[in-house]
């Protein structure tokens, strides 16, 4: 029983935490700091935070990026692609590939994360960037954990970089995210 109070504790100080990032990036005074970056080294460093994930489920990250300027804040960009890759490797069957790239398109980059899961079915596309909203399929077959807060504060970041995120999914082939930034000439 205290081991199951301790779990319960735990979980609420994750939410609280959740909820404490979201609230942070709707505040219109947020403090992000930007400056120019590469993004393919941050999109490394959102990798590295999320191997040990992969590992778990003997999931390999593929990543082909390129050399790519953006002005933003380092910090939450990096937070938007971990959320992201979490995601992915969440949803993605054991022993698959999540690929990572990168594709310039005139004064913009998009970054693409796909994976091999299960896909989401076409009702829940609209809602998936909405606060606390999780496909009831996800939610059964994955055991996936969370509070559906994640894609909510992926879009709040990129909104916030004067970019986009949507999603290519088709149901039991897995999905792709594509977050669209302004690139620096």
């Amino acid at each position: 029983m205290l081991q199951s109070n301790l779990e319960d504790v735990n979980n609420l100080q994750f939410l609280s935490a959740e909820l404490i990032k979201l609230t942070q990036y709707q505040d219109q005074n947020n403090n992000l700091q930007f400056e120019k970056f590469y993004l393919s080294d941050v999109l490394q460093e959102a990798v590295e935070k999320v191997k040990s994930l992969a590992k778990k489920k003997n999931i390999s990250i593929k990543v082909d990026t390129t050399k790519v300027r953006i002005m933003g804040d380092r910090r939450s960009t990096a937070e938007l692609f971990i959320i992201l890759l979490d995601n992915a490797i969440k949803y993605s069957l054991n022993k698959t590939v999540v690929n990572l790239s990168i594709k310039k398109i005139d004064s913009k980059v998009q970054v693409f994360v796909k994976d091999n899961g299960m896909g989401i079915e076409k009702k829940d596309i609209p809602y998936i960037f909405d606060r606390f909203y999780r496909a009831d399929k996800s939610r059964t077959k994955q055991n996936a954990s969370g509070y559906g807060l994640g894609l909510s504060i992926a879009k709040r970041i990129a909104v916030l970089h004067n970019g986009n995120i949507v999603v290519e999914s088709e149901f039991g082939k897995g999905s792709t995210f594509i977050v669209t930034l302004p690139k620096l000439k």
